[in-house]
Order: C-alpha cells, then structure tokens, then sequence
C-alpha cells in the first residue's frame, strides 16, 4: 500500500513537470517578436536603400531594427489612389503583411555600411544649426522599412520606405517596382501617377 501512494506520487510530479515547461516555452514563444526573412523582400528594400542613401549622402545606413506596421502605414496607404491594376496584387499582399511587425535582420545587400539601430531622436533639431550641422542631421537620418508586398508571381512589388532626421524633416514613400532581367528596378512612370501616396515633411 505504501509503494503504492509513493508510486502514484511520482506519477503526478513528473506529469506536472512537462506541463509547466511546456507552458514556459509556449509563453517565451509568444513573447519573442517574428523575424522578417523575406529573401525577395530584403532585395528590393536594398534597391530602394542603395539609391535613396547615394541621393542623401549617408555615410553610413541606419535602419530601424523593427518593420513599420499597424494604423500608421494603413493610414498613409489608404490614401494612395490610382494603383496601377498590375500592382493590385501587390498591394493586397502589402496589406495583408502591414498589420504585424517584425524584426529584420542583417540581410540587405547594400553598398554603404549599415547598422540596425534605434538611431537618434528624431526631435533633435537645433535651433539657429548653421548650414554643416543641417547637412550633418540629415545624413545620419534613420530608414523605416515595411515588409514588401508581392503579387503571386513575385514580379511585382510595393515597399514602404520612411526616412526620418528631425522632427520637420523627412518622408514616408510607396514605391513600385518590376522584376526584370537585371533584377529588381523601379517603376519610375508609376509613382507619380499614384495620387497621395506619401507624405513629405
């Protein structure tokens, strides 16, 4: 009877020790953000990068380590009017892709170094900056990503990139691109038939 109570004991201490790992794992798991691993994806945001860094003078790449997502993009989004069809595809997948957040990670190809990094506050404007220090600000600016959306074919693409160095300076822009033999390229005609798609500050 003793070996009996001891053994039905050890039963129930060993059942109760896979359940509440379980349940660890399962809770550390929901806590830990999803990562961005988009190979297509990270392309084109490489394409957008290397350019819009040479127009801007970066010297150095800096990316916040999060995508955009949720109200604020929708926001900008929903006033982009005249979507070509051929990028309607594109866009549904955009959206579908705008409500969840994830953490990129240092999968760009890009020409200039880069790091993932909060960056500096965005409200750091001086006043009475002589002409160098602006130059300076808006150089070491902060890039904000949106995960790429694809039409069925990957052959089309949107992708949401806002740039942010002061508190009135920057943009937040849609672009379009095509899939070619060279790889990925802009579609220079598309964006500014696309009324209101962007913000300027």
């Amino acid at each position: 009877m003793k070996d009996r109570s001891a053994a039905w004991a050890m039963f129930l201490l060993c059942s109760l020790f896979p359940a509440s790992s379980t349940h660890a794992q399962t809770k550390s798991q929901k806590n830990q953000m999803a990562v961005y691993d988009d190979r297509d994806g990270y392309e084109v945001l490489s394409v957008l990068l290397n350019r819009l860094s040479e127009v801007r003078k970066n010297d150095i790449i800096r990316i916040a380590p999060l995508t955009s997502a949720g109200e604020y993009v929708a926001e900008i989004k929903a006033h982009c009017a005249g979507i070509p069809e051929e990028f309607h595809a594109a866009s549904g997948d955009f959206d579908g892709k705008a409500k969840t957040r994830l953490r990129l990670t240092r999968d760009f190809s890009l020409t200039k170094n880069y790091e993932l990094a909060r960056g500096r506050a965005v409200n750091e404007l001086v006043q009475a900056e002589t002409r160098e220090e602006a130059q300076k600000r808006f150089r070491s600016g902060t890039y904000h990503v949106a995960a790429v959306g694809f039409d069925d074919k990957r052959t089309r693409a949107i992708a949401f990139v806002e740039y942010i160095c002061g508190s009135l300076c920057g943009d937040s822009i849609f672009y379009y691109l095509r899939k070619t033999e060279k790889g990925w390229e802009e579609a220079p005609e598309v964006g500014p038939k696309v009324q209101s798609c962007g913000r300027i500050y």
